[in-house]
């Protein structure tokens, strides 16, 4: 245990309140406050004497009272004891305070001294910033729901006006204008996927466009690139061209893999029905 002697002016200059109590765990009513310094006078707005005239724990109920035992049987088995508590301001303001309590010795009598620390500052920061967390979630869900409001619009533009345009580009596109076209539509879906509209532009990771996948229900029911040349009413050359880059975007290297065998597998299956023509 420490030890406190008379410097009782050494404790009125530090910026902590400082009360010093009898500790008397065995019988609360003789329980009295006899020392507090000027810090925790300033604190509560109090004179010194109104302050050691006051009950040092308030009103005794029962709650207080399991309060109170609970802490010294804490102070009695290490010492010490730190909490949370706040002190009345005159004006009747509660002041957030942490406790510090230990026991030392004064004048051959074990007492008890209670260091106040105002934390009224880190409350305030810490309530502000409560308060910028849920602004900051409001915000985020703000975003979200835009995210999500433009993402519906792109995907909607993608169906509606995108696709048909560059199918109808692909109708009559040469074999080096289907590869420009094929460079556009990767890069579109690559941007779809960035924004989270992945299904307009990808097939189950194939990344196949609209054209790609409706060559392969073709292809998968056994026609021939003549034959969905004329239902397409393009050149052979440009279905032969469409058949090389989808089995380069599906991995078949070489000729060893049917086409149509692959897509009637069920490695080939995601792919799913194709749009009408």
């Amino acid at each position: 245990m420490e030890t406190i002697g008379s410097f009782d002016h050494l404790l009125d200059k530090i910026e902590v309140g400082i009360t010093v109590t009898t500790w008397c765990p065995a019988d609360t009513s003789q329980t009295k406050r006899i020392y507090v310094n000027e810090t925790r006078c300033r604190m509560t707005d109090h004179s010194r004497e109104e302050l050691l005239e006051q009950p040092p724990i308030g009103q005794l109920t029962r709650e207080t009272m399991a309060q109170f035992d609970r802490i010294n049987a804490l102070l009695a088995e290490h010492g010490s004891f730190t909490c949370e508590s706040t002190l009345r301001h005159r004006s009747n303001v509660a002041i957030p305070v942490m406790l510090h309590m230990k026991l030392v010795q004064h004048d051959g009598n074990t007492v008890l001294m209670t260091e106040q620390h105002d934390i009224s500052s880190f409350k305030e920061t810490e309530s502000q910033l409560k308060l910028s967390r849920e602004s900051m979630r409001e915000m985020l869900t703000l975003i979200e729901k835009e995210k999500q409001t433009i993402s519906e619009n792109i995907k909607s533009n993608m169906g509606l006006v995108l696709h048909p345009l560059i199918d109808q580009l692909r109708i009559n596109a040469t074999g080096s204008q289907q590869d420009v076209l094929d460079v556009m539509v990767n890069r579109i879906g690559h941007i779809a996927r960035e924004i989270g509209v992945v299904e307009q532009f990808d097939s189950f990771g194939f990344n196949l466009t609209r054209r790609q996948i409706l060559i392969c229900e073709m292809i998968r029911d056994g026609m021939t690139s003549k034959e969905i040349a004329q239902a397409l009413n393009c050149a052979p050359s440009t279905i032969n061209n469409h058949r090389n880059i989808i089995r380069r975007k599906l991995k078949l290297s070489g000729s060893s893999t049917n086409l149509q065998a692959f897509l009637n597998s069920p490695a080939g299956a995601p792919l799913g029905e194709a749009p009408p023509i």
